[in-house]
Formats: structure tokens, C-alpha cells, sequence
């Protein structure tokens, strides 16, 4: 049995001695203590000793071989703070890349050419041209207003016409202490288009070869190289009109065919009654022109008449006047 024991314990201490590897002081305490037990022959170390350095010695080398784990938790912050990172610089990319797509230009730039460029100053200058003659003309017209107009009158005392006109609208008593010679015209009434006792002055021919016009646009001319009213042959008669104006006549276009027109002579006593048989427009220039022979013959041969003349149609900027003239004849009432 003695034998047998020595034996066994030689074949032990016969094994090669392990080397155990540590890595932190405690294992290494204890992996120095193994060695020493397991250097030390097996039959002076007891058994629950050399289990232990067994057990020591397994754990060691599995920590060797084994690659230290990196912390889960070290990896869970690094790799979400990096990944956060990223994805907010792509956010902010996107956000400034969005922000410069859907940003507009709030004022464009405008290329002229050259030709744009003149014309536009062209363009200015005529309309500061004109502003300025529009603001000139309204000045004048204020400091003008309520002043004296010059009358233009013949050797006789028949005013021949000129471009200057009163708006001044007469009184009644004005209308009433106005007198004429006996055998001439001093008041016109045409009830039906609401005139009354309309003062009749004489109108002579301008230096343009046209008839001419009263001064007053209240007023209405007899052309003294007409006939006399209710003598042989035709009375003309001309005065202010247009629809947009103020003169007698503007409402002259509403007579119909058979008013009366009467005109009161300068005797005070006598009255000429004229039924309305005709009423003619026509075009400024060549038609009116021609039709001018026609205006001075009597409707109804051998019979005093009467012929009104005035404007009427769209007033024409540019020749200042109307662009119709208006002619109504009527014959004397018997």
C-alpha cells in the first residue's frame, strides 16, 4: 500500500508544471498560490487545494484566449452618437438645401436693350411734355377767368367771327332792355326744346370765308347776308351747340317736324311763326359745304323760310370742333 502510494505520488510530481497567465492582481494572488500548490509534489498538497488551482488555471486561460468584450453600453453611446450626428448634419443638409430651392428672388433683374432704353426716354419726355402744357393751360384759365373778352366787330358794327367765346349767361333783365333796329331780329323761341326770347345779334363772315358765330354762346346770330325773317327768300340763322357744350343749341337735335320757331322783331309788335319741314346732319368739310345752297333755298318754293344751323356729333380734339353740323329748315306759317 506504502509503495503504491510513493509511486503514484512520483508519477504526479513527474507531470510538467503548468504556467497560468493573469491579468489583474487578485487572479494573479491566486493563480501564484496554485502554482506554488501545484509545483509542490501531490502528496503534501491536499486535494481541495490542488481543485482550486486546477479551476484558477482553466479560468485564466480562457481569459486569455478570449479578446476583451467591448462595453454594450459603451458601444450603444458611441454608435447612436455618431449615427445621431450624421443624421442631423443630412437633416440640416436637407433643410438648407430646401430652404434655397424654395427661396424666390423677390425683385428680378431687368435687361433692357438698347432700343427699350430710348424709347422709354422718349416715351418721359413726351409725357412731361404734355403734363407740363396741360398744367400751363389750367394755370392760365384760372387767371384768365372772369376777365374781359375782346370783341372783334366790322366797320358796320357786325361781328365776323372769332375763336373766342362768353359763357357768361345774360340776365333776364339783361334780355329784357335788349333793342334792335325795327326791321331786324331780336328774339328767337323755339318752345319745344326750352328756348326763350334768345337775343338775336348780327354775324357777319370771318376771314376765313365761314360764317361767323355770336360771341355769347347764349346768344343766336342772324347772317346779315340772308334774308330778312318773313321777307322773301331764307333767314339763317346760326348759334353755339353740342351735345357736351353750353351754347343755345345743344338741345336743338331734339326738335321734330312741325315746332314752331318764332321770331320777335326789333319793333317789339311783330312775330314770324315758322313750322319745321325739314331737319338734315351732316359731316363737317365738303358735305356741310355742299349742302349750303340747299340751306339758304326755301323748302317750298316761292315761301319765306327759316334755316338753323349749328354743331352737334363728337367734338374732334384736333380740329376743335364738332364733327357734324345740324341743319333745320322750316317754312313761315301763313
Amino acid at each position: 500500500m506504502g509503495n503504491e502510494k510513493t509511486t503514484k505520488s512520483n508519477k504526479d510530481s513527474s507531470k510538467p508544471t503548468k504556467r497560468i497567465l493573469v491579468e489583474d492582481k487578485d487572479t494573479e494572488k491566486s493563480a501564484s498560490k496554485a502554482s506554488r500548490a501545484l509545483v509542490k509534489p501531490k502528496s503534501r498538497v491536499p486535494a481541495r487545494i490542488i481543485r482550486e488551482a486546477e479551476v484558477i488555471a482553466d479560468d485564466t486561460k480562457i481569459k486569455k484566449t478570449t479578446p476583451p468584450k467591448t462595453s454594450t453600453a459603451k458601444t450603444e453611446k458611441t454608435i447612436p452618437k455618431k449615427t445621431k450626428a450624421a443624421a442631423n448634419s443630412k437633416t440640416n443638409q436637407k433643410r438648407t438645401t430646401s430652404k434655397f430651392k424654395m427661396k424666390l428672388p423677390t425683385i428680378r433683374k431687368i435687361h433692357l436693350k438698347p432700343a427699350q432704353i430710348v424709347a422709354i426716354a422718349i416715351i418721359l419726355i413726351f409725357a412731361i411734355f404734355f403734363g407740363r402744357v396741360a398744367i400751363w393751360e389750367h394755370n392760365y384759365l384760372l387767371a384768365m377767368e372772369g376777365s374781359e373778352r375782346d370783341v372783334v366787330e366790322t366797320s358796320d358794327g357786325v361781328y365776323e367771327g372769332d375763336d373766342d367765346v362768353d359763357t357768361t349767361e345774360p340776365s333776364e333783365t339783361q334780355i329784357a332792355e335788349y333793342h334792335v333796329a325795327a326791321d331786324k331780329p331780336r328774339y328767337l323761341t323755339i318752345r319745344s326744346v326750352g328756348i326763350y326770347n334768345a337775343r338775336v345779334v348780327e354775324v357777319g363772315i370771318k376771314a376765313n370765308g365761314e360764317m361767323g358765330t355770336p360771341i355769347n354762346v347764349y346768344d343766336v346770330g342772324w347772317y346779315t347776308g340772308s334774308a330778312l325773317p318773313g321777307q322773301a327768300g331764307t333767314s339763317i340763322i346760326n348759334a353755339h351747340g353740342g351735345d357736351l357744350g353750353i351754347g343755345i343749341f345743344r338741345y336743338l337735335p331734339r326738335i321734330n317736324i312741325g315746332d314752331q320757331i318764332i321770331i320777335e322783331m326789333g319793333d317789339e309788335t311783330t312775330k314770324y311763326i315758322y313750322n319745321v319741314v325739314d331737319i338734315v346732319y351732316k359731316s363737317i368739310g365738303n358735305e356741310a359745304n355742299e349742302y349750303m345752297p340747299t340751306a339758304f333755298a326755301s323748302p317750298e318754293p316761292g315761301k319765306s323760310s327759316l334755316t338753323l344751323i349749328t354743331c352737334t356729333g363728337d367734338w374732334l380734339q384736333t380740329q376743335n370742333t364738332y364733327s357734324q353740323r345740324l341743319f333745320v329748315r322750316a317754312v313761315l306759317q301763313e
